[in-house]
């Protein structure tokens, strides 16, 4: 078995979710890491927050057969992923406007491990044996999660990462649409104990950028996409070996402006919860719903976590 399953122990997390009905959630921990390209030293990775699905499903996402010239979109959730996933796919796909306005981002892009958060949905495993290349695939894991062989093929991989009280905040939002009960500082207390989906946070964006031996990764931030999402885009063209025209480059980047990307339902999910995937696309969104001791706590939480020398990362 190549992971060990934990429980759950802080009793506050146990007695708030009991209140909310929600059971499900386990601590995942990898017990062989060796072939990560990591410059940590003496680096061990953290138990991952997931759902008990996973358990079903570990071993065919661990082994899963990686092609060299996949393309993988990581993000911790609510870091700008669609986004991503969206400008990724348009500009390997030679500006296909005509495909990426009539055919779903789920379809053009899969999200690798969706069969562990919904037994409801379709192997993505399955569906990507016969998808064609270059295969966009979207995940949410950890370093020490993603398939073995990436680490032997080298596919390009785009990383994306987000202010801390950014993602609270959004992460919050689009939990509640799909199963969160819970207030927002409920969701900021489990959320500070790395006790949602995906979380720990902080070493989720640390170990990317730690990736000192991988050299086929480029490092986006959703911040930098607002202030200037043309220099974001030249760089991913860049970084893609793709040249495109002024005129081609304006058209992408009014594609992937928020009005358009949250007018179009081929991006925005209007299946998900019921309520608004895309909801303010704002980068500065906190202030606005976080009260002062909330960004205070959010602010001595990262430094309480985070090396100084890695502080930098969570600055807006």
């Amino acid at each position: 078995m190549a992971f060990e399953y934990l429980p759950i122990t802080d009793p506050t997390w146990i007695e708030t979710n009991e209140q909310l009905n929600i059971s499900d959630y386990i601590l995942v921990k990898p017990k062989n890491y060796s072939q990560v390209p990591i410059g940590i030293p003496n680096w061990e990775p953290q138990p991952c927050c997931l759902s008990e699905l996973f358990k079903t499903w570990a071993h065919e996402l661990h082994q899963f057969e990686v092609k060299p010239d996949d393309v993988w979109v990581v993000t911790y959730p609510k870091n700008g992923t669609t986004w991503a996933q969206e400008m990724v796919w348009l500009i390997c796909n030679d500006l296909n406007f005509e495909t990426a306005l009539n055919t779903h981002l789920r379809q053009r892009s899969p999200f690798f491990e969706i069969s562990t958060l919904d037994k409801d949905r379709s192997n993505t495993v399955e569906f990507l044996k016969t998808a064609p290349s270059p295969r966009i695939i979207k995940t949410h894991f950890p370093v020490a999660l993603l398939p073995t062989q990436i680490w032997t093929m080298k596919p390009k991989i785009v990383h994306v990462k987000r202010n801390p009280k950014s993602v609270a905040v959004s992460y919050y939002h689009h939990s509640r649409m799909a199963h969160y009960k819970g207030s927002l500082d409920q969701f900021i207390q489990s959320f500070k104990k790395d006790l949602e989906y995906y979380s720990p946070y902080h070493s989720h964006v640390i170990e990317y950028y730690e990736l000192q031996n991988y050299e086929n990764i480029l490092y986006l931030s959703y911040e930098d996409m607002k202030r200037d999402l043309r220099s974001s885009v030249l760089r991913t063209c860049q970084f893609f070996g793709k040249t495109y025209t002024d005129e081609q480059i304006e058209q992408l980047c009014q594609h992937l402006s928020f009005d358009s990307m949250k007018a179009n339902d081929n991006v925005n999910y209007k299946d998900f919860g019921g309520g608004k995937f895309m909801r303010q696309g704002s980068a500065d969104g906190w202030k606005r719903e976080l009260n002062a001791d909330q960004i205070a706590e959010i602010d001595r939480w990262t430094e309480s976590v985070v090396e100084e020398k890695y502080r930098y990362l969570f600055e807006a």
